[in-house]
């Protein structure tokens, strides 16, 4: 069975794309004996994975593809099977999906396992839902292993794609907030970039990568992957009987249909036959599956139990897949400018990066030691409803600004 295995890893090399790889592909600690990258159905974990092949330039008796949904691996341990590869020369094994394996939660205490045994001539890197909480996992898997988070394209890349624009530069959000005004003109001159004549294009159906496969199919291919997510990929990483596919989907077109979404969690509980207790649990749920983004109040502690005080779809492409009819300019912008944002959450530092909801203004960055105000709006907005401080900001849908504290959104869309 491992020589059918090995022709499918070639299959799948020899289709792989090399004319583009992300910036975060050299993030990652690829020579770690542990790393796993945990996204969303669509971002490209699997394409990251056999560009990590393809550049090993190794035999598949040495460097390995597999996708733990094989039915291969409903019979056969993982374990075993590195075992296996291991004794015949393997060097690399790239594992896809752990969390459709055969044996459940298995697959967290047998890598563990080939760690503590191989890590000295076997590098392991793997992918799973964003839902996976590695963290959590009995195995203590969260000490042996590298987490990379996988969103899907920024604007930046979008960009780089569509315009073949090799290089276009990424920029750190400090240096947006202290220098916006010198990037914008650097970007727009030197690179000859409109930012704007591209932006509807990429909130409508420009975050996933298969948009570069053709847009034709591209709303009905997300919902379809929204589906996938609710009635596997949720399930396979949490207890049996914790989540129910249909009030889950219940859940999310109510979330949808409504945003940006104030909350009522007992009016909540009720319409769908709930407790409280579940529904905030569900809306926990369906963010770590990326699909929506949860706010909570600057005023409140964060715990397992708080509700949030207002919700986000992920990102402005599932609005228009899921709630047509609420993708309004200023929900787009606002859904933009948060996942974008969110990108900086899956920072780990010692100090926790949070966004959060301000008393006053859209949102509250919370980045290292410091906290930065934003009012997101059109050409015309001002700072006039958070104030004049040095850390206040109007984000604005325009082209350009000469007024540092009045940034394009777009912008934003750089930070990776």
């Amino acid at each position: 069975m491992i020589t059918r295995l090995q022709r499918i890893s070639q299959d799948a090399l020899a289709s792989v794309p090399t004319t583009f790889v992300r910036p975060l592909y050299d993030g990652i600690d690829w020579d770690y004996p542990l790393s796993a990258l945990l996204g969303t159905r669509g971002v490209g974990k699997t394409t990251l994975l056999l560009q990590r092949l393809k550049s090993l330039g190794m035999g598949p008796e040495q460097a390995m593809y597999v996708d733990l949904g094989d039915v291969y691996f409903q019979a056969t341990r993982l374990l075993d099977f590195a075992q296996e590869f291991r004794a015949l020369g393997g060097r690399y094994l790239l594992i896809d999906e752990v969390h459709r394996y055969g044996y459940g939660a298995d697959w967290a205490q047998e890598l563990k396992q080939v760690y503590d045994l191989y890590r000295q001539d076997l590098t392991v890197s793997f992918t799973g839902s964003s839902a996976i909480h590695i963290l959590q996992q009995k195995a203590d898997l969260s000490r042996r292993v590298l987490q990379h988070r996988v969103p899907g394209l920024s604007f930046r890349e979008y960009l780089s794609l569509k315009l073949g624009l090799a290089g276009l530069p990424v920029y750190d959000v400090l240096d947006v907030l202290e220098h916006s005004t010198e990037i914008v003109r650097e970007l727009t001159e030197r690179w000859d970039i409109k930012p704007l004549a591209h932006f509807a294009a990429y909130t409508q159906s420009g975050y996933y990568p298969y948009s570069l496969e053709g847009t034709s199919g591209y709303l009905s291919r997300l919902n379809g992957s929204v589906q996938l997510v609710l009635e596997s990929d949720i399930p396979a990483v949490i207890p049996s009987g914790e989540a129910d596919y249909a009030k889950l989907g219940r859940l999310l077109y109510a979330v949808a249909s409504s945003v940006p979404f104030k909350p009522n969690i007992t009016k909540l509980a009720e319409r769908l036959s709930m407790s409280r207790e579940t529904v905030v649990r569900y809306l926990d749920l369906l963010e770590d599956a990326n699909l929506l983004i949860n706010l909570r109040s600057a005023a409140k502690g964060i715990s397992a139990l708080a509700k949030p005080d207002k919700i986000y779809l992920n990102n402005p492409n599932l609005l228009y897949a899921l709630a047509p009819n609420e993708a309004n300019l200023g929900t787009i912008r606002e859904t933009f400018f948060i996942n974008q944002l969110n990108y900086l959450t899956y920072d780990t530092h010692v100090v926790r990066t949070e966004l959060r909801l301000p008393p006053a203004g859209d949102f509250l960055l919370q980045y290292r030691d410091q906290s930065y105000l934003f009012e997101v709006g059109g050409a015309g907005k001002t700072r006039q409803q958070i104030g004049q401080q040095d850390n206040a900001f109007a984000v604005v849908d325009t082209d350009v600004t000469d007024d540092k504290f009045r940034i394009p959104l777009w912008l934003f869309g750089f930070l990776y």
